[in-house]
């Protein structure tokens, strides 16, 4: 009833734009994102499988209404030959990035819907050292890549000079021997004339397009004769959610061919789940009650594997050093997807438990932070870091002391401050958490990620929701903040864990909306962080919409307080109470500005940069640090 067929990519390709492969109609739409997309182009690149795909004959009693897949344009009345089940998400990205010479249409971290084109770095490609990961190049359909909130361009092959001068070859181009042969002959001239021999990088690259050229891919085809309960159960079996293979998945089937369930070990047996590694990261006990731990009750199985990769790929580099070994034949430290694949059963057995404390630990320190709740974690990956380095030191018996944890914080308040895991964490957590343990040990220097993190003192009038991790940053910064942390306006309480789910904290406007649109204050700076900060439900119900000055003398009725008091309260949320009493919009967002300023400052260790450029003053002082770092 079926049969199994190595089918080249191109030829499947070929098929789907020519109309005679396509999908059910009932199919769900494209729904990968731009980071699924570029791992599996490097699967693709580096010969590894993908999956296998499966499709149906047409012409039986199955008779599903047809639809090309997303990027082809209908093919009118065409009737397909096959109908593909499963490999919808996997096909149309390989289409839509390989083939087609339109932009992917796809989704950034964040779930907004993005344009990309990609490219593969030539001379990353063929560097024996580099993960041709990341060799794969995504821009805009513009072609121009922007930093610093679009003010700068960072890359720009929107010409053929340009392509040729960074050496971004046109992923599009791959299957097509009239498109790619030029282009390479072309790019070797363009160096030529420059006096420099690209030909050894000429072959090598050659090599790799021959190889995704003839990249294979099993398909099972079903036969049109089977009926359409067969069908329609296979395909709810294969076809649950079209997402990408799921590694933890995966790992149970390997590791299940050595009698161990990892499944039960992280879920824990059906009638006792406390036994499992995850109720034992989501939950503690106080005096024997269960208590959840809130900024880990989202960590996965997924985060906890790349813990125990993380640990596993690193001592496997620190023993190869040991022995003698230098450059490319030191392993690399590693929690992306194929290194997951790697792990062996051995090394999980051996870190689980280590791991397991190191989340704990993190959970301690982001406490410390004042960091209670799950919503308020700036990146999911940097507690990964964290329970990685803690895990670490763990096992080297190191007693983490004070000046250790200041230095995890600038680590971490650097990162979220300077948003820098928005994309690429794999990457950034295999090169942060190494160096990371080499400064708190070594004293060394710090990681580099901390050097390229910055923070421009005009970000503050962007930041205006919770999406964005340097907001989440500021909120929880406020709540610990040494002049007090933010007590309460009416209980004149500070921040502690128990009253952080009691009142309900959340951030809230100082100078309120209403009363802001009625007096002529920009939306910008209004909903802007500056005008914001960690209040109670119940203090927010009476602030509501009026002046300052109003709601002051209703909140000093209602707690029975005198002013000179709700004046000390005020100023631990880093507001001047004059400004407030005086309705001065203008001079409390202008004072908070600078004091926010400064404890982003002291947070990350590192001067702000301000709207109108660092001054001499500042260059001198970033430029020592940087020749301090450099020595």
């Amino acid at each position: 009833m079926f049969r199994t067929y190595p089918v080249k990519l191109q030829d499947l390709l070929k098929d789907a734009d020519a109309g005679r492969l396509q999908l059910p109609e009932f199919q769900r739409s494209y729904v990968w994102g731009d980071e699924d997309v570029q791992n599996l182009i490097a699967s693709v690149a580096k010969g590894y499988p993908i999956g296998a795909f499966l499709s149906l004959s047409t012409g039986g009693e199955v008779n599903f209404k047809p639809r090309p897949l997303e990027g082809i344009e209908e093919a009118g009345d065409f009737s397909p030959e096959e109908l593909l089940l499963d490999g919808q998400q996997r096909l149309t990205s390989l289409y839509q990035s390989m083939y087609s010479k339109d932009p992917v249409h796809t989704l950034n971290s964040r779930g907004k819907e993005i344009d990309r084109l990609y490219y593969l770095d030539i001379r990353n490609a063929v560097s024996a050292r580099a993960d041709i990961r990341d060799a794969i190049i995504g821009v805009p359909a513009d072609r121009i890549m922007r930093k610093n909130f679009g003010r700068d361009v960072d890359i720009d092959i929107s010409t053929r000079d340009r392509e040729f001068s960074i050496h971004a070859f046109p992923l599009n181009y791959v299957f097509d021997h009239t498109l790619w042969f030029p282009w390479l002959e072309s790019w070797g001239a363009h160096w030529q004339a420059q006096g420099e021999d690209v030909s050894d990088w000429k072959m090598k690259f050659h090599e790799i397009i021959s190889q995704v050229a003839e990249y294979q891919i099993p398909v099972i085809r079903l036969d049109e004769k089977n009926g359409r309960e067969a069908i329609c159960l296979i395909f709810e079996k294969v076809n649950t959610g079209g997402k990408p293979l799921n590694t933890f998945e995966l790992l149970t089937a390997i590791y299940a061919a050595d009698r161990f369930d990892l499944r039960e070990d992280w879920n824990g047996p059906l009638d006792k789940p406390e036994q499992g590694r995850r109720q034992k990261i989501h939950w503690t006990k106080i005096d024997g009650t269960p208590i959840r731990i809130d900024v880990l009750s989202g960590v996965s199985a997924i985060e906890f594997l790349q813990v125990c990769t993380l640990l596993h790929t690193l001592e496997e580099r620190l023993a190869k050093e040991k022995a003698g070994a230098e450059g490319r034949n030191l392993p690399q430290v590693s929690c992306s997807r194929d290194a997951l694949l790697r792990l062996p059963l051995e090394a999980y057995r051996e870190y689980g438990n280590s791991v397991e404390s190191g989340f704990r630990d993190a959970a301690s320190f982001l406490h410390e932070q004042k960091l209670i709740a799950r919503k308020d974690i700036p990146y999911a990956p940097l507690t990964v870091g964290l329970a990685a380095t803690f895990a670490i030191l763990r096992r080297e018996g190191r007693t983490v002391s004070v000046t250790d944890k200041d230095k995890i914080k600038k680590w971490f308040w650097s990162m979220t401050l300077g948003e820098m895991y928005g994309s690429r964490t794999d990457s950034l957590l295999a090169r942060d958490v190494p160096e990371l343990v080499y400064w708190i040990n070594e004293d060394g220097p710090k990681p580099r990620t901390m050097g390229e993190a910055i923070f421009q003192q005009d970000r503050l009038l962007s930041l205006t929701s919770r999406r964005s991790a340097a907001y989440k940053g500021i909120h929880v910064l406020l709540m610990g903040h040494k002049h007090g942390g933010c007590k309460d306006f009416i209980t004149a309480k500070a921040t502690d864990a128990m009253r952080f789910f009691d009142d309900r904290i959340d951030i809230h406007h100082i100078f309120p909306q209403a009363w802001c649109k009625k007096n002529g204050i920009p939306s910008k700076k209004c909903d802007s962080i500056v005008n914001k900060t960690p209040l109670s439900k119940n203090t927010n119900q009476i602030i509501g919409g009026g002046a300052p000055s109003s709601y002051l003398k209703r909140i000093e009725q209602k707690a029975k307080s005198s002013s000179e008091d709700l004046d000390g309260i005020i100023e631990t949320h880093l507001i001047e109470p004059e400004h407030l009493r005086n309705d001065d919009f203008d001079e409390f967002f202008n004072a908070r500005l600078e004091e926010l300023t400064q404890v982003i400052t002291d947070a990350m260790d590192k001067l702000v940069i301000t709207e109108h450029g660092t001054n001499e003053e500042e260059r001198d002082v970033i430029e020592s640090e940087e020749d301090e770092e450099n020595t």
